[in-house]
């Protein structure tokens, strides 16, 4: 069957499908041990990534030949270090809550803390959004663990006065749409 890649059928399906936008994703909700966000922090974020999945494949060699197949994982590239970029608010509460989360995993004064295993209510919410910015699709980033904050540069004597940005990271384990408790078929 020949595929018609012309110019007016680019157009005709790009009008029926549109594109996807970079400025169209939100983080809806954010809770995970010690840490839990209101809309008011979360107007803050600047955004953050859809995480990609893998399916790895191993590698039999036969008569020279080194055949790939899939096995039976699955990877979530960057679950470790799952990031989120904020504005910080000019009396830096949201990194004050950032900090505070940070010494409820542990407590350096005291020597204790919460490292226990996440929960599937620890989790952070993220929505794609039509254009008029409504959650068209929900991801929930399952099982999160605030991992910490990256330190501020402050530029006193040659600052231009922009807004300041704090980059949060997390830890998750899995991710899943939302209305995606499906069971898939091998068929």
């Amino acid at each position: 069957m020949a595929v018609n890649l012309n110019i007016p059928n680019f157009i005709t399906v790009a009008g029926r499908k549109d594109f996807a936008r970079n400025n169209l994703f939100r983080v809806l909700s954010l809770k995970c041990r010690g840490l839990e966000l209101d809309e008011s922090d979360l107007l803050y974020c600047k955004g953050g990534a859809l995480p990609g999945r893998n399916n790895p494949t191993s590698q039999v060699q036969y008569h020279g030949m080194k055949l790939s197949y899939n096995n039976s994982t699955v990877d979530y590239p960057g679950a470790d270090d799952y990031q989120l970029k904020f504005y910080c608010d000019a009396d830096s509460a949201l990194r004050k809550k950032f900090e505070e989360a940070s010494r409820l995993v542990f407590n350096d004064v005291s020597n204790t803390g919460n490292w226990r295993f996440p929960s599937t209510d620890d989790m952070i919410t993220l929505a794609s959004l039509d254009f008029n910015l409504n959650p068209k699709e929900y991801i929930k980033l399952i099982g999160v663990c605030f991992k910490g904050i990256d330190a501020i540069d402050f530029q006193a004597a040659d600052g231009d006065g922009s807004a300041i940005e704090i980059t949060a990271h997390f830890s998750f384990l899995y991710y899943r749409r939302d209305g995606s408790n499906t069971i898939y078929s091998e068929t």
